[in-house]
């Protein structure tokens, strides 16, 4: 065993030291150009983006939104206002409304145009009317100037009208050169021309 140490020494001691050497030399040298003043810039630029990007949605954006919430509440505003005004004359129109628009009983009686038009046509042309009233489907008529015989006939033309039923007449004779006037109330009701003839 000793024999073999020994050649292991002998070895070792033979055996020359090797230190690493550069054999190649790398030419390519880049010049570090980044200086303080550019970097400083750039992360300032970088800054400045972030801080424009945050105030335009943190700031901008909800003053834009007030501005035209401010802009559509004003047009609301002048909106009601013109709508106002126009509702200052409501009292008006709604009685103007009132008076040109009939009531279902109104409806349901006969026209009052067509009772006057058949007074027109019947008792008119031949006597004086004083007085007429018109009231749910009831007509009270004063006319005179005529004879007793003239007032008959103008009461029976009025009576064969279709419109007329249940019609009585009450007459007063006043005397007038020589002649016997009368002033004769009719009192009759009306109905509409569909009831009549069914």
């Amino acid at each position: 065993m000793k024999l073999n140490t020994d050649i292991m020494s002998h070895l070792k001691k033979n055996k020359k030291t090797v230190y690493p050497t550069k054999r190649t030399m790398n030419l390519y040298f880049k010049i570090d150009r980044t200086t303080a003043p550019a970097t400083i810039a750039l992360y300032s630029l970088f800054v400045l983006v972030v801080v424009f990007a945050l105030s335009k949605v943190m700031i901008y954006d909800p003053l834009q939104e007030v501005k035209q919430m401010e802009n559509h509440i004003s047009a609301l505003e002048t909106q009601a206002v013109s709508k106002l005004e126009q509702l200052k004359k409501y009292d008006t129109v709604l009685e103007k409304y009132v008076r040109a628009t009939p009531t279902e009983e109104q409806l349901s009686e006969v026209d009052r145009i067509k009772i006057l038009d058949l007074i027109d046509t019947t008792i008119r042309p031949s006597a004086q009317v004083a007085k007429i009233d018109i009231a749910e489907g009831k007509v009270l008529l004063t006319f005179y100037g005529v004879t007793l015989e003239k007032a008959g006939d103008l009461v029976a033309r009025l009576d064969a009208s279709q419109m007329v039923t249940n019609m009585s007449v009450d007459t007063a004779i006043s005397k007038k050169d020589g002649r016997s006037l009368v002033e004769t109330n009719v009192y009759f009701e009306v109905v509409r021309e569909e009831e009549a003839r069914s």
